[in-house]
């Protein structure tokens, strides 16, 4: 994939969120190519050879971006290991701005598929025919971690007896990511704190 940029919730997010992605079935054995663990994300560009240069790239985020906040849709079985099982986030008219003037300021034509969206696992091919990323999904609802009421879903990253429901989140910092070889050997080259940005803490419930 090379070097790309992610829309990335704050810490605290992240590891609430992870709480839905370390989910696992019980039912089949998967290869080790499955489930590596990674930073939840929104992949803003994903940028082609020859890579532009870092002045380039930050020069090409608005100094005045400020931190995004973005609501779940649904959670959505897909075809691809980047997009095994993801969280279809809505398309706000301030994140498609954004996404279209790093394109523009860039030169680059957006291949960021199914913008915007929040990978939960990978799961490699083998393991998806034999159905494993429709048992991870239905783990998540048999254990009650989907709730959905036909406009917008949230998940419940609580422990198992008890509840933190989340819809959303903000996205308070960008990531420039080298994205090459196995996903848990990817680096995080740089980041950059958007405006008003409260990385500390969850804006979302």
């Amino acid at each position: 994939m090379g070097l790309t940029l992610w829309l990335v919730p704050s810490a605290a997010d992240s590891a609430r969120l992870k709480k839905i992605m370390d989910a696992r079935p019980t039912s089949q054995s998967t290869s080790d190519a499955s489930y590596p663990a990674f930073q939840p994300h929104i992949t803003l560009a994903a940028l082609p050879d020859p890579v532009p240069s870092l002045a380039a790239i930050l020069a090409a985020i608005p100094e005045t971006q400020h931190a995004l906040p973005i609501t779940f849709d649904s959670v959505e079985v897909g075809d691809h290991f980047f997009r095994s099982v993801y969280l279809a986030a809505r398309p706000s008219p301030a994140l498609f701005d954004l996404h279209a003037h790093v394109h523009s300021a860039l030169h680059i034509a957006p291949k960021t598929l199914k913008f915007p969206h929040i990978s939960l696992c990978y799961i490699n091919d083998e393991d998806a025919a034999a159905g494993e990323r429709t048992r991870y999904f239905q783990a998540l609802k048999d254990a009650g971690r989907i709730r959905g009421d036909g406009n917008s879903v949230s998940l419940n990253c609580g422990e198992p007896e008890g509840d933190d429901w989340m819809s959303g989140f903000e996205l308070p910092e960008i990531w420039i990511a080298r994205c090459e070889g196995p996903v848990e050997t990817w680096t995080v080259e740089r980041k950059i704190a958007l405006k008003g940005a409260d990385i500390g803490r969850g804006k979302f419930v």
